[in-house]
Parts: C-alpha cells; sequence; structure tokens
C-alpha cells in the first residue's frame, strides 16, 4: 500500500490485494483495513455505511480505495471491537460508545462508536506504542521541570487531534522512568497502558473499572495518589476535585480544548457561577504550575506537520494577572518575559524560533501567529 504524494488529496489511497473486502469474512476485511491504516500512519480511521474507509494523514482527511463499506460490515466490526475490549452487552445498545482495544498488527486504539443516518459508524484513534519521549516529540526542555513538581495544577490544551494525549503520557512515563510515585489516573476511555517502572500506576476507566467520571474522580482522592490525570476538565465538579487534590499536595495533570493559556484560565473560572469566580481566580493561580498549549503546523517543504507549543509557567507575575482581573490582559507578555528565567513562552515566539530552524516556513508562521503583524516584524528584525 503506498501514498501517492502527487495526487490531489481527494484522490483515494490505493490499498494492497490483501486488503480489500472479503465477502466470506467481513470482520478479518475490516482487521487488514485498520492494519493498513497503521502502515500507512494514519491517526484515524473512518468507517461508516455505504462509504469507503477513510483516514486522517498529517491531519488531511483521505479515503482509500476500497468499495464502499455496508451497515452488516460495520455493525458487525464494532460489535467484535467492543466485545474484545469487555464492554458489557448492555453498553453495545447505547446511541454513542467510547472504548479502547488491541488490534493484532495495527496496534491500539481509541474507539468512539456512534449512529448517523439510522446506521453504526466508528473513528478508531491509533495511540502511539510505544510511549515517544520528549525528544521525539520535540517538546520543550521545561517540561521534564514541570513534571518533577511535587504538587499543583498542570493543564495541556488545545484542539482535538495535536497531540495533547501524547504529550501526557511522555510526561507520566518520564515520571516513572525518574522517581517512585503512585500515579492514579481516570479516564474515558484508557489510552496509553503504562508498565512500572519505578512509579506504580493505578489506571482507571470509566465503564470497566468506575461507574462514572465522578465517581472515579472521588475515589482517586482516597487511593494515596501523589499524581493524579484526569482525562479532561470539562465540569465544575471535576474542577473542584482539581483544585482540591491540587491544593492538598498532589499534582494534577489533566486536559483542556481551549486554544491557549489565555483561554484555557477564563475557561476554567468561567465552570463557576459569577457569584464564585473570584475565589476560583484566586485558587487557580495558587496551584498553577504550567499551561502547555498545543499546534500542529506544516513542516517546510513537507506533507508532514510539527508541534508548536506555548508553555506558561507559574511565575509570580503570572499568578498576578490570573489572580488580578485587571492585570489579565498584560499575561500574555508575562509569559514572554519568562522566557529566560522560567522557560515559558509564546506561540509566536516559538513560532520565530521555527521559522529561524528551517523547520516551517514564514507563511505557515504567519498563518499561525497569534499577533501576525508583530510575528512578521519580528522575524524581519532577526533575519
Amino acid at each position: 500500500m503506498t501514498v501517492r504524494p502527487s495526487l490531489p488529496n481527494t484522490e483515494p489511497i490505493e490499498l494492497d490485494s490483501e486488503s480489500s473486502l472479503s465477502v466470506g469474512d467481513p470482520g478479518e476485511a475490516i482487521m487488514r483495513i485498520m492494519r493498513a491504516a497503521a502502515k500507512l500512519g494514519a491517526s484515524d480511521v473512518h468507517l461508516r455505511a455505504l462509504a469507503p474507509p477513510i483516514v486522517r494523514l498529517e491531519g488531511e482527511l483521505r479515503p482509500l480505495n476500497h468499495p464502499p463499506l455496508t451497515d452488516a460490515v460495520v455493525q458487525s466490526a464494532a460489535r467484535a471491537l467492543a466485545e474484545g475490549a469487555g464492554v458489557p452487552p448492555e453498553k453495545m445498545k447505547l446511541m454513542q460508545l467510547d472504548f479502547s482495544c488491541v488490534l493484532a498488527g495495527a496496534g491500539r486504539f481509541r474507539a468512539h462508536m456512534y449512529r448517523q443516518s439510522g446506521s453504526m459508524a466508528l473513528v478508531m484513534r491509533r495511540i502511539q506504542d510505544p510511549i515517544p519521549d520528549f525528544a521525539t516529540l520535540r517538546l520543550p526542555a521545561v517540561l521534564k521541570r514541570i513534571a518533577m513538581a511535587e504538587r499543583g495544577l498542570v493543564l495541556v490544551v488545545g484542539a482535538t487531534g495535536n497531540g495533547k494525549s501524547t504529550t501526557i503520557a511522555a510526561m507520566l512515563q518520564f515520571i516513572n522512568q525518574t522517581v517512585s510515585k503512585h500515579i492514579v489516573t481516570c479516564e474515558d476511555p484508557a489510552e496509553f497502558i503504562f508498565t512500572d517502572q519505578l512509579s506504580t500506576f493505578s489506571q482507571r476507566e470509566v465503564g470497566r473499572d468506575v461507574d462514572s467520571f465522578e465517581m472515579g474522580l472521588h475515589g482517586a482522592l482516597r487511593e494515596d495518589p501523589d499524581v493524579l490525570f484526569i482525562g479532561e476538565i470539562r465540569t465544575t465538579e471535576a474542577m473542584e476535585i482539581a483544585l482540591n487534590a491540587a491544593e492538598s499536595g498532589r499534582l494534577v495533570i489533566s486536559t483542556s480544548h481551549a486554544q491557549d493559556s489565555a483561554r484555557t484560565i477564563q475557561r476554567m473560572i468561567n465552570l463557576y457561577p459569577i457569584d464564585f469566580r473570584e475565589s476560583a481566580r484566586g485558587r487557580l493561580a495558587d496551584v498553577i504550575v504550567s499551561i502547555v498549549a498545543q499546534r500542529l503546523v506544516q513542516r517546510k517543504s513537507s506533507r508532514s506537520r510539527v508541534l508548536c507549543t506555548e508553555v506558561l509557567t507559574g511565575s509570580p507575575t503570572v499568578k498576578e494577572c490570573i489572580r488580578d482581573p485587571a492585570r489579565f490582559r498584560g499575561l500574555n507578555a508575562a509569559i514572554e518575559a519568562g522566557l529566560h528565567e522560567y522557560g515559558s513562552h509564546t506561540f509566536d515566539q516559538m513560532l520565530i524560533a521555527m521559522v529561524r530552524d528551517g523547520l516551517i516556513a514564514p507563511e505557515t508562521a504567519t498563518a499561525a501567529a497569534t499577533n501576525p503583524s508583530d510575528l512578521m516584524r519580528n522575524l524581519k528584525v532577526t533575519r
């Protein structure tokens, strides 16, 4: 199976004969498609009735040159994958379902099963194995220091598909290889699976190990954690648990879909009713260790993408910007100013460095910049 870069992105990707549909064994045909997608390096695979399989390569959707799947084939694959993952039969009656599974020859996937137009559909996200290290992911060196924090709150944020889970997995694995900690996770579903090294893990998956996300979080605080990983903070209750855990001396790591540090802080505070936001602002300022925001941008002269980050660290100035609404507009400047002393940087600072290093083109940096005009001016100065 090969990708033909010279063809338009809508051109179907050719499959080898072994990956074509087998009428006699639709389940095995799906398995061959998944193995083929893994060989291509696809991040996601879309399976739905009356359409060919679709894969996401370097952020772009591409169809496979394959006959449209039937509803029976997709339903058969969904049932087989869910049963293999240990999903209880009653859960299969739900309109949508999340679970993780391992496919021989293809690897580990996070699966989302749902219904559309009255038929079954699946989106499978491939989970990297082994867990990539900091160097492979091109993560800033300051993240090693952040991962070693004894207590506080770390948020890794960004849009779906920009590598948040992978970054957190690299941080947890770094802790695992460096110090002795009890790391408790609450996930829906569990993605990366960790093997105890210096640290020990308790990985809890909603629906398999605990009845609900909220119950898992409440239980986690009674499990003597040193590090608590919360899959995502989406509710006031989850935010309260995260703040309480951080205030009581644990390191809490979680995610959000906000675009950058400023929007993340606003989103966390706005989870609370208006009368409680001033208190939430002060508590967040007290416990914040770091916000790591991520974007994948197009690599220069290549169809692949490369990671660009913004890193907020909890410097005294940053904490005051969070605590005092009148100073919040100065947050970006505080992040910029902490580059040398605290290891923080904005997206625009990182984009300029990536242009200077030849990783991305100036026009790519400008398109991704928070302040395009300032970035263009700074690029001219640094040349």
